[in-house]
């Protein structure tokens, strides 16, 4: 893993800056307060989130609502950009989702997703998912340096169980925690399978009364099939007994119905018969009646109708002729009156309406005469109008007169075409009925001959009775329900038994099984109790003085290139507390001098690096180390030899934090620092 970038939005003194990294050493300077041990917080939270020991209270500006941090970084050389939030609340600060951008790859995740993905990046042990903090990445990349000095001055149980932890030691202990329970759980096993089989002798003894009782019953029940079969076939025998009698009886009543049906078929038949006769006479007389009628009626004349239709044309014409004159004497008289009034006016008129000269005799009497020649003329064809309707109305009077004679006439006419179809309709009748007679006289033969050869038959059958066989099948029945009850409850008990003796050889073939297994969950026990636990104490042993040995070399090397002095020394006891000899004499850490005190815990964290890379061979962060204020109270002497350890521990990455002007001197690259007004910013040189 090595970082390329890191930007920060309103994180602490920070409100936007971003930060680029270079490989090599790279020492980020500035006064103490500046922001420096910032700038390594926010890599952590970039890539782990926020935890109890850094929460976003601690991260998000003053006064702000809201805040980022981008981590650019490569991992065998694939670019990773992750992106974390933090959003202020009423009661907290909280982590938002955020983003991981692996190549062209972009995703929105959780905070824990986020995690989890940065992880399995690292290739760290995915159990450190579920942990506040990761402790490889704490021991192997960062860790700040007074969290160093408590697991240096912490209680020894405290510092063992990190130990455990950080190494991977634990999980001898988890074997062995989890053994004891299983142990536990063997022995619970064990009371429980010797509570199962104390009884297995009394269910052996039950399983063999079971099995006798059940060969009992197979046994009678093998007697009484064949009794079942034999009153079933006597059941049978007697239902076919009965069968054939009442078969023979149905024939009886089939005999009886079709007597009954043919002497009332014989009887309406008769009276058919009868009734057909007194028709016969009826239609004869009615035949002699109809052809006398029918000789004294007059011929039927076909022209009558055309002559209705001619005198019913003429009256219409004649009709029409009054009706025109009726108006053309209405229009005459309007004209004669109208010769009337001129006449009229003329004889009292003086003098001209128009000139107002006075009239002549002469021309009055002239207008007078002609007048009065128009109105004589119109009197005339008044009187001719009036004698042509005179006349139109007495031949219209003998038409119609004339018409209702031959109206009457075509009635009459009528009733002799209705006779003569009646008299037609009789004979057809007649022809009808005369054959009908013969097959109803034929059919009462018929019916006679059927009666005479079905009523000697009836006598014969009528005698049949089916009661002595029902009750003897009834006898037959009630034996075998008998059997067969006892047969049903015999074979019900067989099959419960059946079942009973299986559950109870599957319980004793179970018990026999757990009981012989008692003595392999004693072997296990045994082997657990006395073997396994303690080859994983001697298996953790070994480990941990092979991890003490090496941790107290690397302690015991870094601390002697720090601190170059015969009278002071420094070892690690079996609980691995680092134990300071002065002359000879052990002391007290306390009572070490600043600088003496940082190079115990620097050569503690340095140790932890070194053996945590060589026991995981797998994990991305090899090549990267943090550190932060690691020569605080460092004389320059000791600053000269930290340029030797950064030297020799050859990381291709190391990002130190110090406020001390030599380490500019030994470093790669400086990243300046300025706090003003609560603000940082990056001074670019």
């Amino acid at each position: 893993m090595i970082i390329k970038k890191i930007k920060l939005t309103n994180i602490r003194s920070y409100k936007e800056e971003e930060i680029s990294f270079p490989e090599g050493s790279t020492l980020l300077s500035g006064n103490i307060g500046s922001g420096k041990s910032t700038i390594l917080l926010a890599i952590d939270f970039a890539l782990f989130g926020i935890s109890h020991e850094l929460p976003g209270k601690a991260l998000l500006r003053q006064g702000e609502s809201e805040g980022s941090v981008e981590l650019t970084f490569k991992i065998n050389e694939k670019v990773i950009i992750i992106k974390r939030n933090l959003k202020k609340t009423p009661t907290s600060v909280s982590q938002e989702s955020g983003q991981i951008t692996i190549g062209n790859d972009k995703q929105e995740l959780t905070a824990m997703e986020l995690k989890q993905k940065i992880i399995e990046l690292l290739n760290y042990p995915q159990d450190l998912l579920t942990k506040t903090k990761s402790s490889v990445y704490h021991y192997t990349v960062y860790s700040p340096q007074e969290k160093m000095k408590e697991i240096l001055l912490g209680k020894k149980e405290e510092r063992l169980e990190i130990l455990r932890r950080v190494f991977g030691i634990d999980k001898y202990k988890k074997v062995r925690d989890n053994a004891q329970l299983f142990l536990t759980a063997l022995k619970q096993k064990s009371k429980e399978i010797a509570a199962r089989v104390a009884d297995l002798e009394q269910k052996q003894e039950e399983l063999a009364e079971k099995i006798q009782r059940k060969e009992e019953l197979a046994n009678s029940i093998s007697k009484i099939q064949p009794q079942i079969i034999e009153e079933k076939q006597k059941v049978e025998i007697k239902k076919q007994e009965i069968l054939i009698l009442e078969e023979k009886q149905k024939e009886v009543n089939q005999l009886k119905h079709e007597l009954e049906k043919t002497i009332l078929s014989l009887t309406h038949k008769t009276q058919d018969f009868a009734n057909q006769k007194i028709k016969l006479g009826i239609i004869n007389k009615e035949l002699v009646e109809l052809t006398e009628e029918v000789k004294n009626l007059p011929l039927s004349d076909p022209s009558l109708k055309d002559k209705i239709e001619i005198l019913q044309t003429k009256i219409k014409t004649l009709e029409d002729q009054n009706i025109f004159s009726q108006r053309r004497s209405a229009e005459l008289g309007i004209l004669k009156k109208g010769h009337e009034e001129i006449c009229h006016k003329i004889s009292e008129l003086d003098n001209c309406p128009l000139c107002k000269q006075a009239v002549e005799e002469e021309h009055k009497h002239k207008i007078t005469k002609e007048e009065t020649s128009k109105a004589e003329k119109l009197d005339l064809e008044l009187d001719a109008l009036k004698r042509k309707l005179t006349e139109n109305h007495q031949e219209i009077t003998n038409k119609k007169q004339e018409l209702l004679q031959i109206q009457q006439n075509l009635h009459n006419q009528g009733l002799v075409e209705l006779k003569q179809k009646n008299l037609t309709n009789k004979k057809q009748e007649l022809t009808n009925l005369t054959p009908l007679i013969e097959s109803t006289k034929k059919e009462i033969s018929e019916l006679t001959n059927k009666k005479q050869l079905l009523e000697p038959k009836i006598p014969v059958l009528t005698t049949i009775d089916t009661s002595k066989q029902k009750q003897e099948l009834e006898i037959i029945n009630n034996q075998l329900k008998e059997f067969e009850i006892r047969n049903a409850s015999m074979t019900a008990e067989l099959n419960t038994l059946t079942n009973i003796i299986i559950t109870i050889q599957k319980e004793v073939d179970s018990k026999k099984t757990a009981r012989s297994n008692i003595a392999k969950l004693m072997q296990i026990r045994e082997w657990l109790e006395k073997q396994f636990i303690n080859m994983t104490i001697l298996m953790e042993k070994n480990i941990m003085l092979k991890v003490h040995s090496e941790l107290e070399n690397l302690i015991q090397k870094w601390f002697t290139m720090l601190v170059d002095s015969e009278s002071i020394k420094i070892r690690l006891d079996e609980e691995f507390t680092p134990i300071i000899e002065q002359n000879g004499h052990e002391t007290d850490y306390l009572h070490l001098s600043g600088g003496e005190k940082t190079a115990a815990a620097l050569s503690y964290r340095l140790a932890l690096n070194q053996v945590l890379n060589t026991l995981m061979t797998t994990i991305n962060t090899k090549n990267i180390l943090m550190l932060d204020e690691p020569t605080d109270g460092f004389s320059q002497e000791q600053l000269e030899r930290m340029r030797n350890i950064l030297e020799e521990l050859n990381t291709k990455q190391t990002i130190i934090v110090s406020h001390d002007p030599k380490v500019e001197s030994f470093v790669d690259n400086v990243i300046r620092l300025e706090k003003n007004d609560h603000l940082t910013s990056i001074i670019h040189t």
